[in-house]
């Protein structure tokens, strides 16, 4: 893919900081007319290791759901095979003042599902006020809490301004990246039904209407036909939870799941049966959470090892805990080779703005481990909770876990395992009520530069908190959030935040690995968007030759 798909991107918003371009798009044309579009036919299913915590109203999700969330609705933008931003619900958009004004002027014509009412401004300036309301629980919440104000000026036309520059508003709005969940939303429709019987029936302008919910079991989506996008080539997709690995394994097989999510352990068990595999590479950085680096916050637990006051034991603890784990063997062993390891959390190895001294994986030395951890305070290591949870997209975590858990007995430590659903997690992390409980983690492809990740799970004002919390890195956030240029960013991310994230350590950097799909026989063509780390794009799934 080259870069994370990210080439493009950058060289699109380098062109428009410079010379205040006026970004005017097509039209995003449907894959077929929607009067020559073909009948859907038949059932797509599809076996993921969890859904999140299945919620529907945008200031209810957390963020990591569009796994299951992306087919119902739509963003107003997305991005192409190259990873630039291209329109979707706005047919074109206008950036100014130097990223502080965001001008979106709407497709006339998208109707919610049904007999629901017209896409309009209205429903786009209730959407972005609800993710941004008192308790949400949107990742994005922070984000957009900074919205000056929005002028509706028409019933397609609305302007987004910022106090401060927000050069990067395009990618907390496309459809086209993971975790990007400012999905529209019917302001009539939910005024009108209540936000409870809207979490019963939610309404999109999707290509795909929801018939069906049972929680914890299954999610049923129908086509819509004569879809202004493009008309699904299957009748039906469903969602099914199916957390054991080897059980969807066992589903592809035998052809009770046509799609299912895998780890790189299983390529040649598939490969082995005829079965097809789809490869989304780079679409993760994964590294173990140490919770509770939160000290301005009441839940911060001074007696945590790598938390405590004292910096340069809790760096000993920290660094310890990394020399102790071989991240090439867990690379090879439980992640069937598909991968790199890394020095640092949340770069990958074809960034620009990547150098080798952050690649350099830290040394697997448990001698030393152990001899730093006596230095420390703790000769005979200490008590530790992993929680072992699978995130969607990333079913393989509980397996990294387990295999981080293994290697810290063997240095003293004692470590509890607790399985725990991310359903059940998703609160604790928004409360950050895990204070010294460690926990395997892949950082999604939220948006192209790392940065844009770490304001919705690494700043003092974050919804959620999944690294660290410190005022250099919440420096390093403001600056490149508001850095029009983006050779400026490049060079920040390389040689000033990348190097302290480096030095500072606040997790156990594993390394950068793939998203995999085992693919049925019932499944032609599938156009994926390149860095995007969960399975999507189902109205575009072909139905192969019978």
């Amino acid at each position: 893919m080259g870069k994370r798909g990210t080439g493009g991107l950058i060289a699109a918003l380098h062109v428009i900081w410079i010379l205040a371009l006026v970004v005017t798009a097509l039209l995003w044309l449907p894959a077929q007319a929607p009067g020559q579009a073909a009948k859907p036919e038949g059932t797509l299913t599809v076996a993921v290791a969890t859904f999140g915590n299945e919620r529907w109203l945008p200031h209810l999700y957390v963020g990591a759901e569009d796994v299951v969330l992306k087919p119902l609705w739509e963003n107003l933008l997305s991005r192409d095979g190259k990873g630039n931003l291209i329109p979707m619900l706005a047919e074109r958009w206008e950036v100014s003042d130097g990223g502080r004004t965001w001008k979106f002027y709407l497709r006339k014509g998208v109707r919610f599902h049904g007999s629901g009412p017209e896409l309009t401004a209205e429903d786009v300036r209730f959407t972005f006020a609800s993710i941004a309301k008192e308790g949400s629980a949107n990742s994005m919440a922070p984000e957009f809490r900074m919205v000056k104000s929005m002028e509706v000026e028409g019933p397609y036309t609305i302007t987004v301004r910022f106090d401060k520059p927000f050069v990067t508003l395009g990618n907390r709005v496309t459809h086209g990246l993971f975790a990007s969940v400012a999905y529209i939303q019917s302001k009539k429709y939910i005024e009108s039904a209540g936000e409870q019987g809207a979490e019963r029936q939610p309404l999109g302008t999707g290509p795909w209407k929801f018939v069906e919910h049972v929680r914890g079991d299954r999610i049923v989506y129908e086509a819509v036909e004569n879809h202004w996008r493009a008309t699904p080539h299957f009748k039906r997709l469903v969602f099914v939870k199916v957390p054991e690995p080897a059980t969807r394994m066992a589903m592809l097989r035998a052809g009770s799941a046509d799609v299912i999510e895998i780890g790189g352990e299983y390529l040649d068990e598939l490969k082995k049966v005829g079965m097809r595999t789809i490869t989304m590479p780079n679409t993760a950085a994964i590294w173990v959470i140490l919770g509770g680096q939160w000290p301005t916050k009441p839940t911060y637990d001074p007696k945590v090892p790598w938390a405590q006051p004292d910096a340069e034991r809790a760096k000993k603890v920290r660094l310890a805990l990394n020399l102790a784990v071989d991240k090439k063997a867990i690379i090879e062993r439980v992640l069937g080779g598909v991968g790199t390891p890394v020095g640092t959390v949340n770069y990958y190895p074809t960034d620009p703005w990547i150098s080798d001294a952050l690649l350099k994986p830290i040394a697997y030395d448990p001698t030393r481990a152990k001899t730093l951890l006596a230095e420390a305070g703790y000769p005979n290591g200490f008590e530790v909770t992993m929680n072992l949870t699978a995130w969607p997209g990333r079913g393989f975590l509980p397996d990294v876990g387990e295999a981080v858990a293994t290697y810290w007995e063997k240095v003293g430590l004692k470590v509890k395992r607790r399985p725990v659903d991310r359903a059940v997690f998703s609160a604790d992390f928004r409360a950050r009520s895990y204070p010294g409980v460690a926990l395997a983690y892949a950082g999604p492809i939220i948006a192209p530069e790392p940065w844009e990740l770490f304001i919705r799970i690494s700043h003092t004002k974050s919804a959620v908190h999944l690294l660290v919390e410190h005022p250099k890195l919440d420096g390093f956030i403001e600056r490149l959030g508001a850095e029009a240029s983006a050779a400026e960013r490049t060079r920040i991310m390389r040689d000033e935040m990348g190097p302290w994230l480096n030095e500072y350590m606040p997790g156990v950097a594993i390394g950068a690995t793939h998203s995999i799909a085992g693919v049925g026989p019932k499944v032609a063509d599938w156009p994926l968007i390149p860095g995007h780390m969960g399975v999507h794009n189902w109205e575009y799934v072909s139905r192969a030759a019978r």
